[in-house]
């Protein structure tokens, strides 16, 4: 039988093509004429490094939690320079600003430990660290705004590993599994580090996360917001929908028949049309397929890299994910495009 294949997506030559049903959704479609028949290919685009970024040593530049906004990518670099926040244009594929300290109240601030999660959220930037603060900055400018959490971990915050926004409500996991919800409108300057927590729901059975393991939380096309939970080895799904002013404290908001389980310990996750992407334990890109509704591939290798530590994914679209690769030898940010095709036969 003739083979046809049709590319959805630009494919560049010598693309490496893995091609079975089990790598790729397979809903049936058949007009008669032909069976349809999908596949994914994965490439390493664009590889920053601390060479790349124009940094003097290679310690100077370790990426960890990113985001993005319209052209800007923001990096929080771990590396030997400190805790920042980097700039990236993508169009001229440069760094264009990198935010280490800010004035408040006439004193200087910075990040006084590791950036765990940065928010786009309106015409506000959340970035949270690991010592127990949210800092809230006005976008674009990031003017500063204020703080929530006081540094001290039996404060307003504890130790916040990930963040959401959704109508009017700030969600962060708690280290111990709980999840703390704030009020977008306390987020004032007046209330510099005394926001207190609107509501906090319960952890739902997590074991919390001693050894710091990250973790990510984002809204999905549903309305609930899905919360890696690394111990448990499974995604939380929470609906944000039960928070009101008459909500206990203590109370559960998770959907447990929608909770998706996994044979690897997850970290972080990048939610696209048909296929989600998780990092876990096993230092691998862990797929999986939304048709078959089963991690269907661990993936080690894309053409042009190979990952040794890929510690967090960002899905930027459907065709654009960021790795974070943590390894001491690599400490790459990649940027990994996606490509889909289709065969006919």
């Amino acid at each position: 039988m003739k083979v046809y294949i049709y590319i959805l997506l630009i494919l560049f030559l010598g693309l490496t093509i893995r091609c079975s049903k089990k790598d790729g959704h397979v809903p049936g479609f058949d007009d008669g004429k032909y069976n349809s028949f999908w596949y994914y290919s994965y490439e390493a685009a664009m590889l920053l490094d601390a060479e790349t970024l124009g940094m003097e040593t290679a310690e100077d530049f370790l990426p960890y939690t990113v985001a993005h906004l319209g052209d800007t990518l923001f990096i929080a670099n771990t590396g030997k320079a400190g805790n920042n926040l980097l700039m990236f244009s993508q169009k001229k594929k440069e760094l264009f600003g990198a935010l280490k300290s800010w004035q408040f109240n006439g004193e200087e601030k910075t990040f006084s430990s590791q950036i765990e999660a940065i928010v786009p959220a309106g015409n506000r930037l959340y970035v949270a660290e690991r010592q127990s603060r949210i800092h809230v900055f006005q976008l674009p400018d990031l003017t500063y705004i204020t703080c929530i959490g006081n540094g001290k971990w039996f404060g307003p915050v504890f130790q916040v590993q990930a963040l959401a926004v959704k109508d009017g409500l700030i969600y962060a996991r708690d280290k111990n599994g709980n999840v703390s919800i704030y009020k977008e409108s306390d987020v004032t300057p007046e209330n510099y580090q005394k926001i207190q927590r609107y509501h906090q729901a319960s952890s739902s059975g997590s074991p919390g996360n001693n050894a710091f393991a990250p973790h990510y939380m984002q809204v999905n096309a549903a309305g609930n917001i899905l919360l890696t939970d690394y111990e448990s080895r499974k995604i939380r799904v929470l609906n944000p929908a039960l928070v009101n002013d008459d909500f206990q404290d203590g109370t559960s908001i998770d959907v447990d028949d929608q909770i998706l389980f996994s044979g690897f310990k997850p970290k972080t996750f990048a939610l696209c049309d048909e296929r989600w992407y998780a990092t876990g334990d096993n230092n691998a890109i862990n797929i999986y397929d939304c048709w078959q509704k089963e991690w269907v591939k661990e993936l080690k290798t894309i053409k042009g890299y190979a990952f040794s530590q890929p510690v967090r994914i960002y899905a930027q679209c459907d065709s654009v994910l960021w790795v974070s690769d943590m390894h001491n030898t690599k400490r790459t940010l990649v940027k990994m495009a996606v490509y889909k095709g289709e065969i006919r036969e």
